[in-house]
C-alpha cells in the first residue's frame, strides 16, 4: 500500500489528511476553525508541528508530510490562500530540473 508519498502512508500523513478532509467536508468544521484554529486542532491527537502546518497554512510542509493533493488544494481553496501562493510554495519544492515536463 502506498499514499502518493510514501511506500506506506505515515501516521502524520493519515492525521493531516484526516484533519483537512473533515475540515472541509463537514458543516461547520471551518467556521469553528476559523473561530479558533488552536481549539479546533486540539479535537485531534496531533503534534505542535503538525497543529502548526495546518494553522500556518504551510502548503510546503503539508505537501512533503504527505498530505494527499487533492485535500491539501481544497484546503488552500477553502481557507482563501492565493492559487500564485500555494503555487510557488508546492515549486519551491523543485529540485533542478524537475521542470522538465512543464514545457
Amino acid at each position: 500500500m502506498s499514499n502518493w508519498r510514501h511506500m506506506m502512508p505515515t501516521t502524520e500523513a493519515y492525521l493531516l489528511d484526516k484533519v483537512l478532509y473533515e475540515l472541509h467536508h463537514k458543516p461547520d468544521d471551518l467556521a469553528a476553525y476559523n473561530q479558533d484554529k488552536a481549539a479546533y486542532l486540539a479535537r485531534y491527537k496531533l503534534t505542535a508541528d503538525m497543529a502548526h502546518k495546518i494553522s500556518s497554512n504551510d502548503v510546503a510542509a503539508l505537501y512533503e508530510a504527505g498530505v494527499n493533493p487533492y485535500l491539501l488544494r481544497a484546503h488552500c481553496i477553502g481557507v482563501r490562500i492565493p492559487e500564485d501562493v500555494s503555487l510557488a510554495a508546492l515549486r519551491s519544492l523543485m529540485k533542478e530540473g524537475d521542470d522538465k515536463w512543464l514545457n
